[in-house]
């Protein structure tokens, strides 16, 4: 990974980007314990944190120095860059999870492929590493560094929508799940997210399991346990959500901005209420704060005012822009980066019921 440069890590790195670090290396899937190995050991980055918990984990990260502090952040960020293939610990392995899962090659045929050699070409076209009884399949290019040093707080991250941690009698203390699962609907033997966390917690389905803490990738969205007493459906909500931030509105022109300030707008806390405002942000008029002064020309040439000689060069469009905006029952976030208001669409309710008034709380 290519190095920040300029006089920002001549800083101590700060709270919140330790507190960061911290959180996502305590909260790591099975699946992401597979991708940061990877990491240490192709570029010898997080070393100083491997197989930490902790007190010793806090005092590792306490110890890093600003530019390791933001070269690690940006390590986490892209670790969904690292495919992870499993059942396929070694070139005979690896070579069968080909014929099965990407050949499709019929089973009466495997056993009479030299798994070896296809295991060996797999590894020549797709360069990775072997871990425990994964191979882990390195990305084809630099992995971008989303992390400046300074946008902590903008960084939106769309490859994860719930972090589930789930125990059982065997592993009393859990292990964390990472939604999406994009195997979950596979019964072909692959391993993804759930099936690895199962395999670690030594049963054999997820009835079996305990929910011990949830978190949600959005800002202000809280899982009360008690409103998910069946844990499928909670992993289905959060397998729906992290589909929806993967495809951003299947090409909705700035989706996460929009169905941020949506969520903000109707106060929302809950995740069944999220689905359903992002189903529906067509009912959602948006303008981007960064646009107002478009806005407001647009609206004196929409006049004519615009074509007046006397007028012309003697309005503040931007200002004028502001102020129709509010007329028109637009309202700002909190993050200053947007306009939105509800229009009169109508809003489709899939999985929360019918508003009683308007001014809809969907804290409830």
């Amino acid at each position: 990974m290519g190095k920040i440069e300029g006089n920002l890590f001549r800083q101590p790195a700060n709270d919140i980007e330790k507190q960061w670090l911290l959180d996502r290396l305590k909260t790591l899937s099975v699946r992401e314990a597979y991708q940061l190995s990877t990491v240490m050991l192709t570029t010898g980055r997080l070393k100083e944190v491997s197989g930490k918990a902790g007190d010793e984990l806090l005092a590792a990260v306490l110890k890093l120095d600003r530019q390791e502090t933001v070269e690690s952040i940006n390590c986490l960020l892209s670790l969904s860059d690292y495919e992870v293939l499993c059942p396929a610990g070694s070139y005979e392995a690896l070579g069968e999870y080909y014929l099965r899962y990407e050949a499709e090659l019929p089973e009466a045929a495997i056993p009479y492929a030299d798994l070896y050699q296809i295991g060996c070409r797999y590894e020549d076209q797709h360069p990775g590493v072997f871990i425990g009884d994964c191979f882990v399949v390195l990305p084809g290019r630099e992995p971008k560094q989303t992390y400046d040093g300074t946008n902590l707080d903008k960084v939106q991250e769309t490859d994860w929508s719930l972090r589930l941690r789930l125990a059982t009698p065997a592993v009393p203390k859990g292990v964390w799940v990472c939604l999406p699962d994009h195997a979950a609907a596979e019964v072909d033997g692959r391993l993804g997210e759930i099936a690895l966390a199962l395999r670690e917690l030594k049963v054999g389905t997820i009835q079996e399991c305990e929910l011990l803490e949830a978190r949600c990738s959005l800002p202000g969205i809280t899982i009360r346990l008690e409103e998910y007493p069946d844990l499928e459906d909670l992993i289905r909500d959060g397998n729906n959500l992290g589909f929806l931030l993967e495809e951003q509105g299947q090409g909705m022109p700035d989706f996460t901005g929009r169905f941020l300030a949506a969520l903000e707008y109707e106060n929302c806390h809950r995740l069944d209420a999220a689905l359903d405002i992002a189903q529906n942000l067509h009912c959602y008029d948006f303008v981007r704060a960064e646009n107002i002064e478009t806005f407001g020309k647009q609206e004196l040439e929409r006049k004519g005012w615009s074509k007046d000689p006397i007028l012309r060069g003697c309005i503040d469009t931007a200002e004028f822009g502001e102020s129709l905006l509010e007329q028109m029952g637009y309202r700002l976030n909190t993050a200053e980066t947007a306009y939105i208001r509800r229009n009169d669409r109508e809003f489709q309710h899939l999985r929360t019921h019918e508003p009683p008034h308007q001014g809809w709380d969907m804290t409830m």
